[in-house]
């Protein structure tokens, strides 16, 4: 494979939360017990990034930024359809 033909890519440093880290590493364990010996959490950062690229494509700048909004929100517990918000606390 030539210079020009072989794939390039670039090492970079991405922060996780643990239970990020911990999510990504027990996909990691799977993919090495089911037989992929060479599965790390870099595949799968990047498979999760691949997909994510996949369901964003048709989207334009701005439903993209909303999307990651009301992902924040829901995580945070803001938005109607998050968990935290189908049941109401009762008023003091």
């Amino acid at each position: 494979m030539s210079a020009n033909t072989s794939r390039r890519y670039r090492v970079i440093a991405v922060s996780l939360y643990d239970g990020e880290a911990t999510a990504a590493d027990r996909i990691t364990d799977i993919l090495r017990r089911c037989g992929w010996p060479k599965a790390n959490r870099s595949l799968v950062i990047r498979e999760a990034l691949l997909r994510l690229e996949e369901e964003l494509s048709e989207k334009s700048p701005e439903d993209i930024f909303r999307y990651f909004v009301d992902r924040y929100a829901r995580r945070a517990g803001q938005l109607p359809s998050s968990p935290n918000n189908n049941n109401p606390k009762p008023s003091e």
